[in-house]
C-alpha cells in the first residue's frame, strides 16, 4: 500500500504504480484543477489507485486553500489552514490513520508527503497510531519549524534518515540490513 498526500497532477502516481505493477496507491489532492489531472493521469492504473480530493491534517476537519499561498498562486504551492467559525471549507481533510482504516490494508509500504507546510500540523499530534506501520517515508519538509515537528515525531522510531535535495527520505532497516 502507498499512499501519496499532495499527489499533484499525479507524477509521483504514475511513477510508484508502473515502479511497483503489484502495488495499490491513495492519491490524496486537495486543489480542484490538479485533482482533475491526477484523475485522467492515474485512470489507466484502474482499481489499482484511489484518489480522494482531500488534504491532510491531524485530525478531520474543515480546510480551505490558503489565498496567500507559498508559490504565489501556482497550483504547486497552494497551502491550506484549518476553518475559522463560521467559514465554509474549501474540502474535509483526512488524518494520515483513517486513510490507512479505509484501505483496509495493516501497513504504508511507502508513504510520499508533500503537502506545502501542512506537515507540522500532520507530524503534531494524532499520529503516534499509524508512524509504526509505515515502512519508507518520503517528505519535503519546508522549513525549521515543520523539520523540527517532523523529527521529534520520529525520534526513536527506527527509521534511517537521508537526503536527497528537498527530499528527507526515511527507511526502516529489514533484517538482511
Amino acid at each position: 500500500m502507498i499512499i501519496d498526500c499532495g499527489a499533484n497532477v499525479g507524477y509521483s502516481a504514475v511513477y510508484f504504480l508502473s515502479r511497483y505493477p503489484d502495488a495499490t496507491l491513495v492519491a490524496v489532492e486537495p486543489d480542484p484543477q490538479n485533482f482533475s489531472v491526477l484523475e485522467t493521469n492515474v485512470r489507466a492504473f484502474g482499481t489499482r489507485v484511489t484518489c480522494i480530493r482531500s488534504g491532510v491534517w491531524s485530525h478531520p476537519t474543515g480546510l480551505v486553500i490558503a489565498r496567500d499561498s507559498l508559490g504565489l498562486g501556482k497550483e504547486w504551492g497552494r497551502t491550506v489552514r484549518e476553518t475559522v467559525v463560521g467559514e465554509t471549507p474549501d474540502f474535509q481533510a483526512n488524518d494520515i490513520g483513517s486513510i490507512l482504516d479505509r484501505t483496509g490494508k495493516g501497513r504504508i509500504s511507502i508513504l510520499k508527503i508533500d503537502i506545502e507546510g501542512s506537515e507540522a500540523e500532520v507530524f503534531s499530534k494524532n499520529y503516534e497510531g499509524w508512524i509504526d506501520k509505515v515502512d519508507n517515508l518520503v517528505i519535503e519538509l519546508h522549513g525549521a519549524h515543520c523539520c523540527e515537528v517532523f523529527s521529534n515525531a520520529i525520534s526513536g522510531r527506527g527509521f534511517r534518515l537521508s537526503h536527497c535535495d528537498e527530499l528527507t527520505v526515511c527507511t526502516r532497516p529489514t533484517r538482511a540490513d
